[in-house]
């Protein structure tokens, strides 16, 4: 592995260009010894590269609008209230669909409402297929700043179990806590890969 040159034309002689022919003039080399070179780049560091296949993924992205505030950088967002449940599909486009050569993840972006009810009475179920991925307390906090677009959103990411060409996502908020307190989604997106 070549080291890192700090300076790497710290040998180079200065010339003006305007005098250096398209034949190196001999007179030059006697004058300035093997460190003179009439082309510039020749030393010059030269890329390290690599051309690895190409992995193919594709990434479908939901961007959620439903209530005017809070989303970040969109400003909307989804919000379920206590005891609410919402339903979210993702085709996957029939070109890409190979039953069996796939594998997928579902990307949540949420935060809990800026309310003070404790973190700890908040929780969700949440299915993709009809197979239960989450059960419980939500890894999220209280959203800030109060009353603006929250800048502290987390991404949750589950594993598909089952994947079809059309894809159900279900998210119940089963949190024991006040009518109108809630949980935000900003955005999901499932992302597949080949096997």
């Amino acid at each position: 592995m070549m080291p890192y040159v700090s300076a790497p034309y710290e040998y180079y002689y200065a010339f003006n260009p305007m005098e250096v022919s398209a034949t190196p003039d001999p007179e030059m080399y006697r004058q300035y010894g093997q460190n003179f070179i009439s082309n510039v780049d020749a030393n010059q560091l030269q890329p390290i590269l690599t051309n690895n296949p190409a992995v193919t993924n594709l990434v479908l992205f939901k961007e959620l609008s439903g209530f005017p505030n809070y989303g970040n950088p969109s400003g909307n967002a989804d919000i379920l209230y206590t005891g609410t449940r919402g339903e979210w599909t993702f085709e996957i486009p029939p070109f890409f669909f190979i039953p069996g050569l796939l594998t997928a993840q579902l990307a949540i972006r949420a935060v809990l409402d800026d309310r003070t009810t404790p973190i700890r009475q908040y929780s969700a179920t949440i299915s993709i297929n009809g197979r239960v991925v989450h059960r419980g307390p939500l890894p999220l906090e209280h959203g800030r700043p109060f009353g603006q677009i929250f800048i502290n959103w987390n991404t949750l990411i589950f594993n598909v179990p089952d994947i079809r060409r059309v894809n159900r996502v279900v998210i119940t908020n089963t949190s024991n806590a006040l009518p109108d307190d809630w949980i935000g989604l900003d955005w999901m997106e499932m992302r597949f890969f080949r096997r």
